[in-house]
C-alpha cells in the first residue's frame, strides 16, 4: 500500500508513522500535514519536516506541563519522541552525521519525560508476567 509518496521507502515509513497512532507515538493529522511538506526522494526534507513537527510537538509539551496539563503533556512527548526518531531514520547514510546522535538523544529525553507523567510505574502496566 503506497501513502503519500511514489518512492517506496518514503511511503512505507509514512505508513509506519500512522501506525504508530495506535499506541499514542503519533496522530494521524500531524503525521499527514508532515508528508505533505517532504519532497519525494529527498533525505534532507525528510529530516528536516519530522524535526519541525518534533520540535513543535515538544513545544506543545512543555507548555501543556508548565500549565499543569500533565497527560496532554505526556501525549506530546510521546509523540516528538517518536517524531525525532523519524527525523534521524534517512540520516545513516553517513554514520558520522552528528545528528543522529543529537536526535537520538532527543528522542530519549522527550520519552523519558513521558514516561515520568504515567500514572503508574511502566512496570506495574505490564501486570503479571
Amino acid at each position: 500500500m503506497k501513502v503519500g509518496f511514489e518512492d517506496p521507502q518514503f511511503s512505507f515509513q509514512t505508513l509506519r508513522m500512522l501506525g504508530s497512532a495506535e499506541v499514542g507515538q503519533a496522530e494521524v493529522g500531524e503525521v499527514l500535514r508532515t508528508a505533505e511538506r517532504i519532497v519525494e526522494g529527498d533525505f534532507e526534507s525528510w529530516h528536516r519536516e519530522w524535526l519541525a513537527t518534533a520540535e513543535r510537538v515538544e513545544a506543545i509539551g512543555d507548555g501543556c506541563n508548565g500549565r499543569g496539563h500533565t497527560v496532554s503533556a505526556r501525549e506530546a512527548w510521546m509523540r516528538a519522541g517518536n517524531y525525532y526518531r523519524a527525523a534521524e531514520f534517512y540520516l545513516h547514510g553517513d554514520p558520522d552525521d552528528p545528528r543522529i546522535l543529537d536526535l537520538s538523544r532527543r528522542s530519549v529525553a522527550c520519552f523519558d519525560r513521558a514516561l515520568d507523567l504515567l500514572d503508574l510505574p511502566p512496570w506495574e502496566l505490564l501486570g503479571p508476567i
